[in-house]
């Protein structure tokens, strides 16, 4: 087989291209164009290039996307991270033989062909359809979405034959809205609607005869934007039937499963949750029946997308890496390896300059390598010359721009498959197809091997037509059992349970605080008046530590639910009828202690010698949630700010301390959770509640509440606090409310949200009281306000006032305050702005001595459900121009019931069916007695 390698020589100054014949034995191409300047050189006078003998660039079908291109210049819109379903109508899907000839397989019309996958075989191919993109199509109210949807088809290819999978199901929580006799792009009166349909997209065949795709059939939006809408990864077998929810936990949104070798999906997760950039994306593997998720690539390269990926032929798996938006999802290629090298740990440490610098070359031609936290050992740039940020690609040695990359696939000899657009690559392109040969580094555009770039259109989409076995050498993946859920993993989890385990070994090996620190004087946290968004990775970026503390202040640990967001995008009560600063409803599950003593009252080590901070957990299945570390009041010390599951009857108990990827773990076996008389802390049955120290040694008592989860909402928990106990001072009848703080404005300020929370909890623009000192006038970074620090209670001033005391792990001396509030000019001599905070200034509030109705010290459950709220994101119902509570606000339950069919199993049975097993839990509102109805058009015990 030989291959054409297209570079360029400059033959005395006149610049004509090279064909470079490639054979099996994949002659260098560098030693070879050099051979061959050195004879142009020699020859100058030769009125035009030399061209090596041509041969096919590849010996196999290729399938790929066929879009249209405008012209030179001009902008098209590509279907990327920020904008997943849009992309420009009139691309159809090719087949391209090796000698050049092609077909089209799908004629998209008025739509557009997009994600296509290639079945094990190599005898169908999967793709999703938009059947209308023209602009009186889409609705400009919702991010440009097509009121048509889009939906999955595969074609076989001898045969023509195409079969339709899905057919836009529209299935959202029906408790959320008013749906009924509206379809999602529907203008029905008095009923709610998206506005836009029902994508289904990303196929991708998975072995067992089922096909993984995503969807947002259930009607979410993510709960801080920046995407849309919701895409969820689902299963359904290979005709269509019997579609599975498998990730609940991608609540956000999730794109293109990709399936591995060792049978798992590689998926890319939004990893927007709490205060996180929203723009970054993560790259995750998941078992097809949803267990045993796991980062690959985890989201800590600012503001970028790690999406579009495959696995090569030797194993590894090449992602991309691109910033959304501006770049329509072109960028830079790495390549890592799916298992750690040499059996350690899958990521180098938090800490920035303890990982590799990974190869990039800017704007300036000059190479700048860069590093993320917790990067993949193993992981090499494979594109160095160009990179992966939002500005156009970098010019090369020639003085032209050296392109970017995206859609890689595997390919036959360990070759990988690949769009490219040479020149600047953002917002305009000249796309085309190539091969990176042995999917290795390459150094440059003339390494490429061209297959095909016709000028007329852009190249999308390249997927080898062959099987499966002619890349990885196996006919298909590996085949993972479907949830067996059987009742032998753990007694707490009989056969067919609706409910998992979760645990930890440690909470001592951890690696919460950032990676990449730039204040020294607050340890590298954040600064409290953080001047720029880059000061700190705490927290909106990488690491969440809510102030300085040891590690003897842990005690606890709560178990969060969350829960999506239902878009009722019109209709009745229409739009986000609730605010947090996590967008999403954030419940407690459960607070769990973590310290342990013996029978003599000894303190229990674990295995490693520190204090056993394991714990056991059992939780309703398919409930996504995330862990907050606790102070023995309860006040959260660091924060996860991802999305978990467990399906029914998973037990998860190998993360090996808490964030602790980068170390050795700590097994769980050997801890004192893991041994049989430990008390499982059972969250269906029981909220259990820290509630403050109890116990000579400062351990917190606790609390069980016999319900399911505890939420704490403005309206409800806190204005009744407020009111009784800080408004007789903080009143706008006082002529100087003490620290310029009114809490007695109900008047709706701003968005259905009244005066006493938004001066509380989102003051951001400083509009009320005391100002911040930088001269931005804003509170920036993880400041809601002056008082409130997002998912921060031990940071926040409204908390130090009702505990009385400074609680941030530093004094009032550790940093500069100004003598007037806002005033830079008041701060201490030669003291820098930037490194200001507020002081405490001793008194607790209400203030001893204080008379009528604020007279009352706040009890210890009133302080702490004041913590709980600043670190649920302060959340509360918004309130109707007419003063009511909205219907569809905080306290809705939008998380449907768990559900789990474990028998009769997937597929084809042995034999005569005994029964039927379901277990049903929800971790909310409950199930309604009666409310289960099965229906079987199967004989069942002989009836």
């Amino acid at each position: 087989m030989s291959r054409i390698a297209l570079g360029e020589i400059d033959f005395g100054g006149r610049r004509g291209r090279l064909a470079a014949a490639r054979n099996g034995a994949r002659a260098s191409l560098r030693a070879l164009a050099a051979a061959l300047a050195l004879l142009a050189a020699a020859a100058a006078p030769l009125a035009g290039g030399l061209q090596a003998a041509a041969g096919p660039a590849v010996d196999y079908d290729i399938v790929y996307v066929r879009q249209p291109r405008p012209g030179d210049g001009e902008p098209t819109i590509w279907a990327e991270a920020l904008h997943p379903a849009r992309l420009e109508p009139g691309a159809d899907l090719m087949l391209l033989h090796p000698d050049g000839s092609e077909e089209v397989l799908v004629e998209s019309g008025f739509g557009s062909v997009t994600d296509p996958f290639v079945s094990f075989d190599g005898e169908w191919v999967y793709y999703s359809l938009f059947p209308d993109l023209r602009p009186e199509r889409l609705n400009r109210q919702r991010d440009h979405l097509p009121l048509d949807g889009a939906d999955v088809y595969r074609i076989h290819l001898a045969s023509r034959r195409v079969e339709r999978l899905t057919f836009g199901e529209f299935t959202p929580n029906t408790g959320a809205g008013r749906w009924a006799g509206s379809g999602p792009s529907g203008e029905a009166k008095g009923v709610n609607r998206l506005g836009y349909g029902v994508l289904n997209l990303g196929p991708c065949p998975v072995p067992g005869g089922k096909v993984a795709f995503t969807s947002n059939r259930n009607g979410f939006e993510p709960p801080r934007g920046h995407t849309s809408p919701t895409l969820q990864l689902f299963v359904m077998d290979e005709d269509g039937s019997n579609v599975t929810p498998i990730a609940p936990m991608t609540i956000s949104s999730a794109l293109h499963p990709t399936i591995l070798r060792d049978g798992r999906l590689a998926f890319s997760s939004h990893e927007s949750q709490g205060v996180r950039d929203r723009r970054n994306w993560g790259l995750f593997a998941i078992y097809p029946d949803g267990r045993g998720w796991s980062p690959l690539v985890s989201a800590f390269h600012r503001g970028q997308a790690f999406h579009f990926a495959t696995q090569l032929a030797g194993g590894d798996i090449v992602v991309e890496d691109y910033y959304n938006a501006n770049n329509n999802g072109f960028g830079a290629y790495y390549r890592l390896p799916v298992t750690p090298p040499d059996g350690g740990p899958a990521f180098h440490p938090a800490a920035l300059e303890s990982n590799p610098w990974i190869a990039r070359t800017i704007s300036n031609g000059k190479s700048y390598p860069f590093r993320m936290p917790f990067t993949p050992r193993g992981l090499v740039a494979i594109t160095p010359f160009t990179h992966s940020d939002d500005e156009p690609a970098p010019p090369g040695p020639n003085g032209r721009r050296v392109g970017k990359f995206t859609h890689p696939s595997a390919a036959p000899g360990g070759d990988l498959l690949t769009t490219w657009s040479p020149g600047e690559a953002f917002r305009s392109y000249d796309s085309g197809l190539y091969v990176i040969p042995g999917g290795g580094v390459i150094r440059g555009p003339e390494e490429l091997v061209e297959i095909k770039n016709d000028p007329a259109y852009n190249e999308a989409w390249p997927r080898a037509v062959v099987p499966y076995r002619a890349i990885h050498g196996v006919e298909e993946p590996e085949r993972l059992e479907w949830l067996p859920n059987d009742g032998t993993l753990h007694p707490e989890l009989p056969a067919g349970t609706p409910h998992g385990l979760v645990g930890s070994s440690s909470f001592y090996k951890r690696e919460s605080a950032p990676g990449q620190a730039k204040s020294a004087s607050y340890d590298g946290l954040d600064p409290f008046n953080i001047a720029a968004k880059s000061n700190s990775s705490n927290w909106t970026w990488q690491g969440a530590d809510a102030g300085r503390y040891a590690d003897a202040e842990i005690w606890a640990v709560r178990l969060l639910a969350m829960e999506p967001n239902t878009h009722r995008s019109y209709g009745p009560g229409a739009g986000k009828q609730f605010y947090s600063h996590a967008g999403e409803r954030l419940r407690i599950l459960g607070e769990i202690p973590l310290r342990k003593v013996d029978a003599s009252g000894r303190e229990v080590l674990d295995p490693e010698g520190n204090p056993d901070t394991s714990f056991l957990a059992k939780l309703p299945a398919d409930t996504p949630f995330t862990f907050q570390t606790l102070d023995r009041w309860g006040r959260v010390l660091n924060m996860a700010q991802t999305w978990h599951q467990v399906r029914p009857g998973e037990v998860r108990t190998d993360c090996g301390g808490c964030h602790a990827h980068s170390q050795e773990p700590l097994a769980f076996e050997g801890t004192a959770a893991s041994l049989p008389g430990y008390e499982i802390f059972d969250l269906s049955k029981e909220t259990p509640l820290v509630v403050g120290p109890a116990a000579a040694d400062g351990a917190p008592g606790l609390e069980r509440r016999a319900s399911g989860v505890v939420d704490v909402e403005f309206h409800r928990d806190i204005r009744p606090i407020l009111e009784r106990s800080c408004v007789g001072c903080h009143t706008q009848k006082a002529a100087e409310p003490p620290g310029e703080l009114v809490l007695d404005d109900h008047s709706l300020v701003e968005d259905g949200l009244p005066g006493d929370y938004v001066r509380l909890a989102r003051d951001a623009a400083a509009r009320w009281g005391r100002p911040p000192v930088l001269k931005y006038k804003r509170w920036l970074g993880t400041n809601a306000s002056r008082y409130v620090r997002k998912f921060q209670s031990r940071r926040s001033l409204l908390v130090w006032k009702v505990y009385g005391a400074r609680l941030d792990g530093w004094t009032n001396a550790d940093h500069p305050t100004e003598r007037v509030p806002g005033d830079a000019a008041t701060l201490p001599a030669g003291a820098d702005p930037n490194a200001a905070d507020l002081d405490f200034d001793g008194v607790a509030c209400p203030p001893p001595g204080s008379v009528g109705p604020g007279a009352r010290p706040l009890s210890e459950r009133e302080r702490a459900t004041i913590a709980r709220w600043v670190d649920l994101g302060a959340p509360i119902d918004r309130i109707d121009d007419d003063g009511a509570r909205p219907p569809y606000g905080w306290f809705l339950d939008d998380l449907r019931p768990t559900l789990a069919v474990s028998l009769p199993r997937p597929g084809p049975q042995p034999g005569p069916l005994s029964a039927i097993r379901v277990g049903i839990a929800d971790a909310n509102s409950g199930i309604a007695p009666g409310s289960l109805s099965i229906v079987a058009d199967f004989p069942v015990a002989g009836r």
